[in-house]
């Protein structure tokens, strides 16, 4: 298997926004590379593919328009590849270390290539491996028990605020604006008033919020001691032209932008009183959890190993199964002192003392 991609670690959101791939680009994708996996999250856009010969970079380049692509590109194959897969199921090569999220995503990129006939038997057993592998690190691991999710950051950052709390939340209906909701929701300082569009249908009605018409958002800025917006949008859902018309209030404010593309626009942390947290800056605020981790992390590496060991060892006896009965026929022509000789001969020391100690435990 390869992968390759961008993300956080290399690619400003400037960039990433470039390859937010929609449900029918992702599929164009899988069907050009023939088996394929694309994960597409705010934080990172991977290919991961079975035919390695694949001109994935191309492809990238093609749909998102991006021509510089090579300076932020990072590829993977073979056992890096898979191992590469196991730490961002996991958690554990997120912005946010052992962050919930990620796991949801790759089990849902997962799902679609799957349900759209684009994975093979490697692909399956990969991604299987991986999303096991994940569940098991959650569960024997403090990974993820200190909670740094982009939606819990969000809701920590605007619940500190004071002791009454006005938010607007603009894409609440959606799945980071929906779990930064239900962060919200338990804290006692908080007063939540949420946007929705006349057409949608996804947004949940809670005791103690009150829901607007999106359209009038601006109408409820200036009573907003922090917008918080998480759309799927193509377009700004606030602009600094608009929002300068609408605060009237003079008083310190936090946006919270959530989105990739961006929905805020950056220059409306020029306004006065304004502060705008972004995606990426979530990176920061999520600094001091992440050390807290290391140790977890540490032990989810052992996890790791020992999952990636057992994949690569039903991979490689899937690809022996065509030659099982001509090695079959062969060895039933040597005696077993034969055989062993030339076991001896074709592995290394470590390769053939793991096979003594299997035979020692032969019964």
């Amino acid at each position: 298997m390869k992968a390759l991609g961008i993300s956080y670690k290399n690619a400003p959101v400037s960039v990433r926004e470039k390859f937010a791939f929609d449900l029918q680009k992702r599929a164009e994708i899988r069907r050009s590379l023939g088996h394929a996996v694309v994960l597409c999250t705010c934080n990172r856009t991977e290919l991961y593919f079975s035919d390695p010969k694949s001109d994935a970079a191309a492809l990238l380049a093609r749909f998102s328009g991006f021509e510089k692509i090579p300076e932020y590109l990072h590829t993977y194959e073979g056992e890096t590849a898979l191992r590469h897969l196991f730490r961002v199921a996991s958690g554990i090569d997120s912005m946010l270390t052992g962050e919930d999220e990620i796991l949801r995503q790759v089990k849902e990129a997962y799902a679609e290539a799957s349900a759209a006939g684009n994975t093979d038997f490697e692909l399956n057993t990969v991604f299987q491996a991986a999303i096991t592998g994940a569940k098991r690190i959650k569960t024997e691991t403090a990974l993820s028990k200190t909670p740094v999710s982009a939606a819990t950051i969000a809701a920590n950052e605007a619940a500190k605020l004071g002791n009454n709390v006005n938010i607007l939340m603009i894409g609440a209906s959606g799945k980071i604006g929906s779990s930064t909701l239900k962060n919200l929701l338990p804290r006692p300082n908080v007063h939540i008033t949420q946007t929705a569009r006349s057409h949608s249908a996804g947004t949940m009605q809670y005791d103690g919020v009150r829901t607007v018409p999106y359209d009038r958002r601006y109408d409820f800025a200036d009573d907003a001691d922090c917008i918080i917006s998480a759309t799927a949008s193509p377009h700004f859902t606030l602009t600094k032209e608009r929002l300068s018309a609408a605060l009237f209030t003079k008083k310190p404010r936090l946006l919270i932008d959530l989105a990739v593309p961006p929905d805020i626009e950056r220059g409306a942390s020029e306004l006065d009183g304004v502060r705008l947290i972004g995606i990426d800056d979530l990176g920061e605020l999520a600094r001091k959890n992440n050390e807290l981790k290391m140790s977890a992390a540490e032990q989810a590496e052992i996890i790791i190993n020992e999952e990636l060991d057992e994949l690569l060892k039903r991979l490689s006896f899937h690809s022996f199964m065509p030659e099982l009965e001509k090695a079959k026929y062969a060895a039933e022509g040597l005696t077993f002192e034969q055989l062993l000789y030339r076991l001896r001969d074709g592995l290394d020391s470590g390769q053939f003392s793991a096979v003594l100690d299997v035979m020692r435990g032969l019964e």
